[in-house]
């Protein structure tokens, strides 16, 4: 009985030992798994994530589809709203003070001394969009307009509507060469952009966005003198009438002219009445936000 019980006692003591190997055995093993585990997976989250790329060929595709193109013209029509938003509360400031712009289109000519020398007389503010060929004929009086200080800008090369609005980067190749002709002349780098005829209907929302991602700002108008088309005194009468309209809904003027000869007699009448009605001329600048025609569906290739 007593070896019986010996053998049992030294039976169980083996059962308990090999129990707690087994035991060690198998938390070691769990131990070693979880670190090679974790192991793997800190190298899995040290490798850096490639971004999913794109064939050329997929992005233009993208580029070209009418969704990428409804994208963008949504996105054109909203900076548009903003950007006309920022230059009505501009021009609201302005109203106070009976502020009016004058813009002259389409020089240096050689009758653009005489147009400065009435203005000089009248201690006239004005903002000129010149055409770069006419710059590069007429140097000095463009170095004039910089010197006496009024605004300068850009009416591209050709004033052709079959040319610059003929392709997407047109305008934008028109202006930058106009801009660089300034530039060359007189070291005065403008932004400001009249587009031949306006900017509606043919700068489509493309053009826009292009000349717009490169620094440019178009200036349109509110108040067209048509002295192009009436050249002489009526378009006085008819300036003077849009003013007052504009002055009764509480807008500032910005007013097309040319430089013509034209123009140019029948000016001093103009300016006779803005100087009795305490009207205040001032020029355009770089920093202020454009006023531009809204697309509001208006805006189509020249082509369809």
């Amino acid at each position: 009985m007593r070896k019986r019980r010996r053998l049992n006692r030294r039976g169980k003591k083996a059962v308990l030992i090999l129990l707690t190997f087994i035991t060690s055995f198998l938390v070691g093993w769990g131990t070693i798994t979880k670190a090679d585990t974790t192991e793997q997976e800190t190298k899995i989250s040290s490798i850096p994530a490639k971004p999913l790329s794109l064939s050329s060929g997929t992005k233009k595709a993208f580029a070209s589809s009418k969704l990428h193109q409804s994208i963008q013209y949504k996105q054109e029509i909203k900076r548009e709203q903003r950007q006309h938003q920022k230059a009505q509360n501009l021009l609201e400031a302005d109203r106070d003070n009976k502020d009016i712009y004058l813009t002259f289109d389409d020089g240096p000519s050689s009758n653009t001394n005489q147009l400065l020398d009435v203005l000089d007389q009248y201690n006239a503010q004005a903002t000129f969009f010149m055409l770069g060929p006419n710059i590069q004929s007429h140097p000095s009086v463009v170095k004039r307009i910089v010197k006496e200080d009024f605004g300068v800008g850009l009416h591209g090369i050709t004033h052709d509507v079959h040319k610059i609005y003929n392709s997407k980067k047109a305008p934008l190749q028109e202006m930058t060469k106009d801009q660089q002709i300034l530039h060359n002349i007189t070291g005065s780098h403008s932004r400001l952009v009249r587009l031949p005829y306006g900017s509606i209907p043919y700068l489509t929302v493309g053009m826009r966005s292009l000349l717009d991602q490169n620094g440019f700002k178009i200036w349109d108008w509110n108040v067209d003198s048509k002295d192009w088309e009436l050249k002489d005194q009526r378009f006085v009468h008819k300036t003077i009438h849009d003013i007052q309209n504009l002055k009764k809904k509480g807008e500032v003027p910005v007013v097309l002219m040319h430089d013509s000869a034209a123009t140019i007699r029948y000016l001093p009448q103009l300016l006779n009445y803005l100087e009795q009605h305490g009207y205040q001329t001032k020029k355009i600048t770089n920093k202020m936000p454009p006023l531009t025609f809204q697309c509001e569906g208006r805006c189509h290739s020249i082509s369809s």
